[in-house]
Parts: structure tokens; sequence; C-alpha cells
């Protein structure tokens, strides 16, 4: 499974320390709270600068392409975070139906 399609090499280099770890020694090395604490923070960016870009193109000083990548970019990156949220989500669930 190759997740080479989300763009923004924060996202492809979070995603790929998850489906196959140790694939970096940067994020390998680090627990999984760090590993999300990045991919939030590298989306906070991400919205941050889509947003700085959308009003940099109302007024003229970005190009209307730019705005719409880095929208787009945002937006790969928000899917990808939901997902992630949801899968667990949904391990937690797992684990609370789970016999002891």
């Amino acid at each position: 499974m190759k997740i080479s399609s989300a763009s923004g090499g924060g996202v492809q280099h979070i995603a790929q320390a998850l489906v196959s770890p140790g694939a970096d020694a940067a994020v390998a090395g680090s627990g999984f709270g760090d590993v999300l604490k990045s991919m939030l923070s590298d989306l906070d960016r991400s919205l941050r600068a889509a947003e700085q870009n959308a009003i940099g193109a109302m007024t003229g000083d970005v190009s209307l392409q730019k705005a719409v990548e880095s929208v787009v970019q945002a937006e790969q990156k928000v899917q990808l975070t939901a997902a992630v949220r949801d899968k667990i989500v949904a391990a937690y669930l797992e684990l609370t139906r789970m016999q002891i």
C-alpha cells in the first residue's frame, strides 16, 4: 500500500511511517503520540498557509494557482487526519468491547 498520492512532504513522511514503521529513522524513533503531534502541527501549518494564500489571491498578491494548490493540499491533509482519527476511534471501541 503506497500513500504517495497525498501531496506535501510532511504528510507523506508521516503516512509512510504509519504504514511501514521503521521506514525513516527520525519518525521511527519517536512514539505514536509524537507522530500524531507532528501530523497535527503539519496540518495546522498547511491550513494557515492555505488561508493566507486564499486571502492573498483575493487581494492579488498571490497567484490563483498557488492559492488553489495550497487549499487542495490542506484538504488532503485534513482527509488523512480524519482517516487516522477514525481508525484510532475504531481501535479504541474494539478494545472496549473485549472481554477480560
